[in-house]
């Protein structure tokens, strides 16, 4: 295999070879790979036997916004201060007749108004979508778009097929991070979140992850995410 194909090919592979010399295994203890359910759901809609959990479609019990349906996890979190690149990683299969647009990642600080520091959707057509805002006050004052509304060529299924998802977010101790995202190990999409740049942002007070389906209009589906992880990877 000619090297030019190997790069090509194999990006992530190489990627992680290049963030995965201090060790992997010390990787795994972190506060990001703590899960909770967020706010609560309907009885059942989130399930967990063995390494797969369940999501179903869910009202959503969590206080303010338009949002109707909601069925996610989040981790703990870390501070805005802290260094470091972390590989969140699961096999998604989901299954739905509905084309509703719904979020399935999220870098979020705990904010009420405005978009998170990412948000990752999955659009009607099935190409993820980056979405972000600054925030610079109360409500919904923010600046929006941050991340540009990056859409990526490869699509995430409806027909139950499993697919692997990778995120990798790398903090920059200033509130701040880059983001990169692949389908199947191939690259989509890759962003930055930087508010440093703006003296009135709202200044984040902790960062954690979540992981699901939230959606603004209620649609039938199921979706199973089998041995999520995440790793420090960079530190």
């Amino acid at each position: 295999m000619k090297p030019t194909r190997f790069l090509r090919d194999y990006p992530l592979l190489i990627l992680l070879c290049a963030f995965v010399s201090l060790g992997a295994k010390r990787g795994w203890a972190t506060p990001l790979n703590a899960w909770s359910i967020s706010c609560s759901v309907d009885p059942g809609a989130i399930t967990v036997k063995g390494k797969t959990r369940t999501f179903k479609t869910s009202t959503n019990h969590c206080k303010g916004g338009v949002f109707a349906q909601r069925a996610e996890i989040s981790s703990d979190s870390i501070s805005p201060t802290a260094k470091g690149a972390y590989l969140f990683e699961t096999n998604i299969a989901m299954r739905s007749s509905s084309r509703q647009q719904f979020t399935i990642f999220q870098v979020h600080d705990g904010r009420l108004g405005c978009a998170p520091p990412l948000s990752i959707d999955v659009t009607p057509d099935g190409s993820l979508l980056l979405k972000s805002d600054i925030k610079t006050g109360e409500g919904e004052s923010c600046i929006r778009g941050a991340l540009n509304e990056r859409r990526s060529a490869g699509k995430i299924r409806r027909d139950g097929t499993e697919q692997k998802l990778s995120v990798l977010v790398d903090f920059d101790g200033r509130g701040g991070f880059s983001v990169q995202v692949w389908i199947d190990d191939m690259p989509q999409i890759s962003g930055r979140y930087d508010p440093s740049k703006q003296p009135v942002a709202f200044k984040s007070k902790k960062l954690y992850l979540k992981h699901g389906v939230y959606s603004q209009r209620v649609f039938d589906y199921v979706m199973t995410s089998r041995e999520m992880t995440v790793r420090k990877v960079k530190h």
